[in-house]
């Protein structure tokens, strides 16, 4: 990775931070647009259209996040107390009090249970269910992180090779696969489970962020990213017009035409930061890591925000989706991050947003 110059905040990543914020970013641009696809049978076409490309862009979302985590995460050394007690502190207990606060917020009726079927009820909903549609990526996280001090074993360049091949296995077995039973009347009995999910795009994060970008990397990497993405935005139109059924295969995460979409932004988005830090710039990267900061609670609160807006007439449908979209995108970040900051100020609710 990069060194940071000492005229930049000390053992920073920059470019890490660069790839994370546009992350969060993607991710409220996916909420919002989805809105768009969603009432693809209630809005005329054409405006179904726009929000396909908009969806497309925001397609890398989340991929981009666990990569970039696996990026910092993996080369870390430090004991299983000291791991675990700093991921309770920064993720677990954040995700119980706004899974808590979603369910709270979304089920009026609770004002009429007992305190004792209240709690018993929230508990219940928590482990068998997001508290709201955005909080799944918590679940995923939980996993990955149960497996990160067994991967960080492989983190050596002595054993570097092993995690080459985890990607190997986690290719064939996880979206090779999945493409090919798509399109063949058969089910391959091979069946890795959790190893074949989203832990992939955290250890190919890591392994992305080792090789030094070259400029022939970076031509390649926006040749495939746009490839993708035509491909992507084109064959869902397509099958919304003709198979709507098929739609979502397409934008699987954890499909093929995703992961050429998420690994080549990737690329291109840590060359870009690579690019913008090189030379000291002490203001910018001030607000880069500002905004990291926020990051995760911007992720948490967002939605709470975009269906504010949404109720007030300033979602992606209340005009042309031309306009909404991209307006309602960045009115949901800033007030996010606002909201994020304020809490950061406040003590006690520090912890909250962390």
């Amino acid at each position: 990775m990069q060194a940071v110059t000492s005229t930049q905040p000390d053992s920073r990543h920059l470019w890490a931070d660069f790839v994370r914020n546009i992350g969060i970013l993607l991710v409220i641009l996916g909420h919002v647009s989805g809105m768009v696809l969603q009432r693809g049978d209630r809005i005329p076409f054409f405006d179904w259209l726009v929000g396909d490309l908009f969806n497309v862009i925001a397609r890398a979302c989340v991929p981009l996040l666990f990569m970039v985590s696996g990026a910092l995460l993996l080369p870390r050394q430090e004991s299983l107390r000291d791991f675990y007690r700093k991921r309770f502190q920064r993720v677990i207990f954040p995700f119980l009090f706004w899974s808590v606060l979603y369910l709270l917020w979304n089920r009026a009726g609770f004002q009429n249970y007992t305190f004792f079927n209240a709690v018993k009820t929230i508990v219940i909903t928590i482990l068998i269910t997001p508290a709201e549609y955005h909080l799944w990526f918590m679940y995923e996280l939980f996993g990955v992180y149960m497996l990160t001090p067994l991967i960080r074993k492989a983190v050596d360049g002595k054993y570097e090779t092993i995690l080459w091949y985890f990607m190997a296995i986690w290719f064939i077995f996880g979206p090779l696969k999945r493409l090919f039973q798509t399109f063949v009347p058969y089910d391959i009995i091979f069946d890795l489970g959790y190893l074949t999910g989203y832990i992939g795009y955290f250890v190919l994060g890591y392994l992305l962020a080792r090789i030094a970008i070259k400029k022939w990397m970076v031509w390649v990497s926006a040749f495939v990213y746009l490839v993708s993405a035509l491909f992507t935005g084109g064959i869902t139109a397509y099958y919304f017009i003709y198979r709507p059924g098929m739609t979502e295969f397409y934008q699987y995460l954890l499909g093929i035409n995703i992961l050429f979409l998420s690994a080549s932004a990737y690329i291109l988005l840590k060359a870009a930061g690579e690019k913008i830090f090189s030379v000291p710039r002490p203001r910018l990267a001030k607000w880069a890591v500002s905004l990291t900061s926020a990051s995760f609670g911007m992720y948490l609160v967002h939605v709470f925000v975009l269906n504010f807006l949404r109720v007030n007439s300033l979602g992606p449908l209340d005009g042309s989706p031309w306009v909404m979209i991209p307006l309602t995108t960045i009115l949901v970040f800033i007030i996010s991050w606002v909201l994020i900051a304020i809490l950061q100020k406040i003590p006690i609710l520090r912890s909250l947003v962390a």
